[in-house]
């Protein structure tokens, strides 16, 4: 498939990770069928989209972004779908003309902590916007834990630089989209350092978000998929080998970075 392509700045880094694109675009056409109503909730350029629309009845396409949506607009039009309708508007309130049996929505970040993905399905659901035996791409995220020696004092994504683990990586959530999710979320995580002395370290936390798309496709991290998310916790903190650290970590799923709450409890 080629597409004529018009994006922000901002969405060009995204097209290019061709990794990411793959995934969804493996999901769509393994879960799309030709008389369903697609809705791509946070549309962005458009692409996926497109994806599915070569394949289905009618899409939705909806962008919050008034820039974005101007692109998008744009790119349906040059590449001549007549089955999408881009729309300018909020995913959590848009009264949509038809209910959906796909839903596709790529508002994540690692732990869902900064995107919306969790209130705007949350919506679809209390509104009865999804059709019984409707399907949701992506289905469900699984997050892990894991300390760290932590570069910075504030908190960063381990991309161009890899903070060295020093524990090993912990299952703490599992989020399905079938189901309505809590918004605010607490954890106690326990974690044990293997280190073999004594140390002291600026102790961090390492969260790795991994997405399940549908049956038999997962995602792990991509340059703009989830990269690793790392949070620092406490500079210059005494680590002795064996001794479980129990890490109380909380944050708004849809927030941002400072709804985040990570500290080492008792």
């Amino acid at each position: 498939m080629k597409l004529k392509l018009s994006v922000p700045q901002w969405h060009y880094s995204m097209l290019m990770d061709y990794e990411r694109l793959a995934i969804f675009k493996e999901a769509i056409e393994r879960t799309v069928n030709k008389n369903d109503v697609i809705y791509d909730l946070g549309t962005g350029s458009g692409i996926l989209a497109m994806i599915a629309g070569r394949l289905c009845k009618k899409v939705y396409g909806i962008e919050l972004d008034p820039i974005t949506y101007e692109f998008a607009k744009e790119n349906i039009k040059v590449n001549g779908f007549k089955n999408i309708e881009i729309i300018e508007g909020d995913a959590k309130e848009y009264k949509f003309k038809e209910c959906a049996d796909v839903i596709i929505s790529e508002m994540l970040d690692t732990a869902l902590i900064t995107e919306p993905q969790v209130p705007v399905i949350n919506s679809i659901h209390k509104r009865g916007l999804l059709k019984e035996g409707g399907k949701i791409i992506p289905e469900k995220t699984y997050s892990t834990a894991q300390l760290v020696v932590a570069k910075m004092n504030h908190i960063y994504y381990d991309e161009e630089i890899t903070s060295k683990s020093i524990s090993m990586e912990v299952l703490y959530e599992t989020v399905d989209f079938y189901k309505i999710n809590d918004e605010r979320v607490s954890y106690e995580i326990k974690l044990k350092p293997n280190i073999s002395k004594k140390m002291t370290l600026n102790i961090g936390l390492r969260l790795n978000t991994y997405t399940q798309l549908c049956d038999g496709y997962m995602a792990g991290s991509t340059p703009m998929l989830n990269p690793p998310l790392i949070i620092p916790i406490e500079m210059d903190y005494t680590v002795y080998p064996n001794e479980d650290i129990i890490i109380k970590l909380s944050y708004k799923r849809g927030g941002d970075f400072e709804s985040i709450d990570c500290k080492i409890g008792d």
